[in-house]
């Protein structure tokens, strides 16, 4: 599990790349444990600096559990009012 810091480094590389321009949402899955959790969120909302980007914390996917697929470039719905997303 990547430390905060080492997190930051891996978004502004992606940030520097471009990508949080061409994208229209971010889903971020529960970390083990939920260690970080609070910290890694703080990460996120600052390199990402994007106040109309949704992001989703703490999905239910990937290494914390309860554990759920979600498949890399399949086109997705998100309601985050109704907690739902709906793979397209």
């Amino acid at each position: 599990m990547p430390t905060p810091e080492m997190l930051r480094e891996y978004l502004e590389a992606l940030e520097n790349e471009g990508v949080f321009g061409n994208i229209n949402g971010i889903i971020i899955g529960k970390p083990m444990n939920e260690k970080y959790y609070e910290e890694y969120k703080d990460v996120w909302r600052d390199v990402v600096n994007n106040a109309e980007l949704p992001i989703l914390y703490n999905v239910n996917f990937g290494h914390g559990t309860p554990r759920a697929i979600l498949p890399y470039g399949a086109m997705a719905h998100v309601d985050a009012e109704k907690q739902e997303i709906t793979l397209l």
